[in-house]
């Protein structure tokens, strides 16, 4: 037979035996879904985005390139196992006494296993070509179909980008010998990209970033830098300059990795003892067959302490034997997940991704702030949080098929053993592998804070925040993933079921099945603060984890009757065994798990839906487009201005509940009498008593908190009438998402836009997306008025019923707090537990101030005769003599360069990092706790970012305008006048 043929032989069998495996199918479907969900949904994004198609040229090659660094896993699992295989089934041996050639054995396998990866890549492509093809997707942001561009894309520019990965691991793996050894080189490989890329990503490295990086991605980004959308939606990202050379660097490196590969190996294989190889030989095809990574001497223990001693392990009788038995077999389980390859790769993965959040947590704008345990652990939910549940998925069918694939079930099934025995011991294991991953990471935080100077280490936070939460919620998807497994026939199935089940939870959200109620394991979102701690919003989420616990009780039972063992092997005969099965003691605990879930699912349900209003996304838009279509036609309906307020506002911060009490002084500003005055009001907001002077209510849109009040006598030009109010901002209970963060126990920051009346229609709420404004039968967009339009200048940019205002404002709280409103203090009292402060402006102000309560320390200054002061949080006292500073060389700069201050005080107040921004009002400018307060200037080359943001706001008092510093959450500076 000739050289090529063989060649050619051994690598279509490589090819077949990768491309008809289980993980072929998963790996494939997986690819396909991200990438079909990223062109047909607008919750997947993959790549920057930005105003591009969907199926554009560079969307698409931004995708595909991306993807191929999650293909680098498959790929190494394809390549890198094609030597390692035949050592660890021991059929090396037979294989090179055969006249099979060094090279047609090595890169014959290597062609095959590489061609079987390109095949499961073109799931990427036709993803986004299925996606795009969506009848629901706006026809506005799709392409032309170009089959050549996605054809180019994958060939030219993710094609090389495979070989060269595969090539390099595949070397790897053919000098070590060992599937760890290649795993752990993935990470060491990814771990030095992330580090070297991150760290030489400024100004002036573009070219070598673009050159060190073998995916491509910086070479595609430094060529299409400066392209337009125009350029983007049609042009393909070209095989020149810098990519040219990138792809000419990395070959030259595979290649040369490849002929090393090729001189190290040595066709004798491992050296094996003749003794062993002998009493192994009649195992050998089994292990051959199997790609299980549970720990294959568990499992041998585990068989060898029933045989040996039963008695003691799998005796049903006494509560001593019992404990004994679960330890035991718990202890097995959990050897099985923690010596695992595929657990040290998993949590290296995850590793590399959290290392790079955590480096890169205490960076602000080239600014740094204090890594303190919110923001560590913050990075973690956003870097770590998915390898736990990779792991509870990964593990629970490997747990549950372990003994099938080691074919040792018949004695196992043969054992006197409670079925208990099998299940409970797996779940108990997950768990605290789980445990011990997540505090693996939590310790890998606490390391990142001592390495950047920050010893202080909140333990407790970390424990009640981060470690004790998040466990339950992986605890919660292993349960699941169990009871797939024990349903389906094949553990690969269990894992596709899975991977459909998290896919789903996008698909329901965007269909408007987004209820936590029946979302398995969902929950509410857990916001941080120093200030605040968890708040009340873990209470909240603490009744949804418990809800879901009692279901996951019932699916452990569930596991558990319908075990595979013995002679009920299919599905269908372990379900006619249910009522035998769940007799006695199992059904009673299921009944017990149904009542506590069907009484925490009632008082679930009145908080979420009877004491509070529930919208799904699609109905906030649909409630939002039919607004605009029913009050668009009032927003140029000539209205009266605002000209005074006089408000008493009471905030009860443990009740999340404000009332306001007031007055509006009406004057007709329009030259003409008006007939009718048009009042609305926030959503969250309950208007208890609304009248106008001289007015009786003509018509009333419930639906949008509308009014139209029609004025017995025309209000005159000049002649004025006032508006009396009494309104509630309040939340009973808890809401099954949107829960306030504005008035809280410790940081209550509203404004008055939030808990007051407005006068007329205004385009602040509606829709903005023009695809949904599409969608909806609206515009595409409402143009703004001309430059030449001066009608439009009558309005004032803040708020179009007001232009400045005199404000009379009483403010009160509970004791131990101090509350803050803008203008000059009249009076403070404290009484009957409660908090009172006067305030009352000397001169017009703009209409839009805050109102403001915490538990604050308070540090006082002076600049000439204008009173400073910050309002803070005790913890954060770092930049407090800095924002001090910052205020006075503004007050310098802008007295001397523009006028004379108009105030007599300035104070910046510490609010809760639930945004992240600082913000002007009339002399009192709250300030984030994420923002500033934390920075950190030990290293004093970096920007100076609380001096610049003070000074912003500061020199923002000047003019009255209320401007948005710095939105961090945003990821960009946004200001706003």
């Amino acid at each position: 037979m000739s050289t090529a043929s063989m060649f050619g032989r051994i690598a279509a069998f490589e090819f077949r035996y990768q491309a008809t495996g289980p993980a072929f199918a998963v790996t494939s479907l997986l690819f396909f879904l991200l990438t079909f969900g990223a062109a047909a949904s607008d919750t997947v994004n993959i790549g920057e985005g930005g105003n591009v198609l969907v199926n554009s040229p560079y969307a698409v090659s931004q995708a595909m390139l991306i993807m191929c660094v999650f293909a680098l896993f498959i790929l190494v699992a394809f390549v890198a196992n094609v030597v390692v295989r035949d050592d660890e089934t021991r059929f090396a041996a037979l294989i090179h006494s055969t006249r099979i050639t060094k090279f047609d054995y090595l890169f014959g396998r290597f062609t095959g296993a590489l061609a079987a990866a390109v095949l499961l890549f073109t799931a990427v492509p036709l993803g986004n070509l299925v996606g795009a093809a969506m009848p629901w997707v706006d026809p506005e942001t799709i392409g032309p179909v170009r089959l050549g561009m996605y054809a180019y894309t994958l060939f030219v520019l993710c094609v090389p980008t495979l070989f060269v990965m595969g090539a390099g691991f595949f070397a790897l793996a053919t000098a070590t010998r060992s599937m760890l050894a290649t795993y752990v080189g993935v990470i060491v490989f990814l771990v030095l990209f992330f580090i070297a890329t991150g760290s030489l990503d400024r100004p002036g490295n573009e070219t070598l970033v673009a050159m060190i990086d073998p995916f491509g991605l910086g070479a595609m980004s430094q060529l299409t830098k400066y392209w337009t959308a125009a350029d983007r939606n049609t042009r393909l990202v070209p095989l020149e300059g810098v990519m040219l050379w990138n792809r000419v660097l990395w070959f030259t490196v595979s290649f040369a990795l490849l002929a090393l590969a090729y001189r190290l190996f040595k066709v004798e294989g491992k050296p094996q003892r003749a003794a062993k190889a002998a009493t192994d030989a009649q195992d050998a095809a089994a292990t051959a067959e199997t790609s299980s990574a549970v720990h294959e001497p568990a499992a041998a223990a585990a068989v060898s302490a029933v045989a040996n001693n039963p008695s003691t392990m799998l005796r049903s009788r006494g509560r001593h034997a019992a404990w004994a038995q679960l330890a035991a077999l718990t202890r097995f389980d959990m050897s099985a997940c923690f010596r695992s390859p595929a657990f040290v790769v998993l949590l290296g993965v995850g590793f590399i991704n959290s290392l790079g959040s955590l480096w890169y947590a205490d960076q602000l704008y080239d600014n740094t702030i204090y890594p303190v345990t919110r923001v560590m652990i913050e990075a973690l939910m956003a870097s770590f949080s998915i390898i736990p549940l990779i792991i509870a998925v990964y593990y629970a069918g490997e747990l549950v098929w372990s003994n099938r694939d080691r074919r040792i079930h018949e004695i196992i099934d043969a054992t006197p053993a409670p079925d208990w025995a099998f299940v409970v011991p797996k779940i108990l294991a997950i768990s605290l592998v789980l445990l011990a991953t997540v505090a693996s990471s939590t310790l890998a935080a606490i390391a990142m804070q001592a390495v950047k100077g920050f010893p202080h280490f909140e333990l407790m936070h970390y424990l009640q925040w981060y470690v004790l939460p998040f466990t339950v919620f992986s605890i919660l998807y292993a349960v699941l993933a169990v009871f797939l497994q024990v349903l389906v026939p094949h553990k690969f199935i269990g894992w596709m079921l899975m991977l459909l089940f998290v896919v789903s939870r996008t698909v329901m959200d965007r269909v408007g099945l987004e209820d936590n109620l029946y979302q398995y394991a969902s929950g509410l979102p857990i916001p941080l603060s120093d200030m605040n701690g968890q708040g009340q919003f873990a209470v909240f989420d603490a009744w949804f984890r418990a809800y879901w616990a009692a279901f996951a009780v019932i699916l452990v039972v569930l596991t558990h009757a319908l075990w595979r063992r013995g002679a009920l092997g299919t599905l269908w005969s372990r379900v006619r065994a249910l009522p035998r099965r769940l007799s006695g003691v199992p059904g009673a605990i299921v009944a017990a798990a149904a009542l506590a879930m069907i009484g925490l699912g009632l008082f679930i349900q009145y908080n979420t839906h009877v004491l509070n209003p529930y919208r799904t996304a699609l109905d906030e838009e649909q409630w939002t487009a039919d607004y605009e279509k029913a009050l668009l036609a009032f927003e140029k309906a000539p209205q009266p201005r605002v000209t005074a307020v006089k408000l008493q506002v009471d905030l009860y911060p443990q009740e999340s509940r404000a009332v306001a009490a007031g007055t509006y002084t009406l004057e007709n500003r329009t030259g003409a009498p008006l007939s009718a005055v048009h009042v609305r009001w926030p959503n969250d907001v309950r208007m208890e008593q609304l009248e106008v002077q001289g007015a009786a209510l003509q018509r009333e849109f419930e639906q949008f908190q509308y009014r139209i009040y029609t004025f017995a006598q025309p209000l005159q030009p000049g002649e004025r009438r006032t508006l009396s109010f009494r309104s509630v901002r309040e939340q009973r209970g808890f809401r099954n998402r949107g829960n306030d963060t504005r008035v809280v126990d410790n940081g209550t920051f509203l404004n008055n836009a939030e808990l007051t009346p407005t006068l007329g229609m205004s385009r602040d709420v509606l829709l903005q997306d023009r695809n949904k404004r599409r969608k909806y039968g609206l515009p595409a967009e409402l143009r703004p008025a001309k430059l030449e339009d001066d009608s439009a200048r009558q309005y004032n940019g803040l708020r179009r019923d007001s232009d400045w205002v005199d404000l009379d404002i009483t403010l009160s709280t509970v004791a131990d707090q101090t509350p803050v409103a803008p203008g000059y203090l009249v009076s403070d009292t404290t009484a009957n537990g409660r908090r009172t402060v006067h305030y009352r402006t000397e001169a017009p102000i703009q209409h839009f101030f805050s109102m403001q309560s915490a538990r604050y320390a308070v540090k006082r200054d002076r600049w000439q005769n204008v009173e400073l002061a910050v309002y803070h949080d005790p913890a954060h006292a770092w930049n407090v003599d800095r924002m001090l500073a910052g205020m006075k060389d503004s007050l310098e700069y802008c007295s001397r360069e523009f006028s004379p201050f108009q105030f007599r005080q300035v104070r910046i107040l510490e609010f809760p990092a639930y945004a992240t921004f600082a913000q002007s009002f009339a002399n009192t400018i709250p300030f984030s706790e994420g923002l500033g307060f934390i920075a950190d200037y030990r290293d004093e080359d970096k920007i100076d970012m609380v001096t610049y943001v003070t000074a912003h706001e500061v020199a923002h008092q000047w003019w009255g305008h209320q401007v948005i510093a710095a939105d961090m959450q945003g990821g960009s500076m946004v200001v706003e006048t």
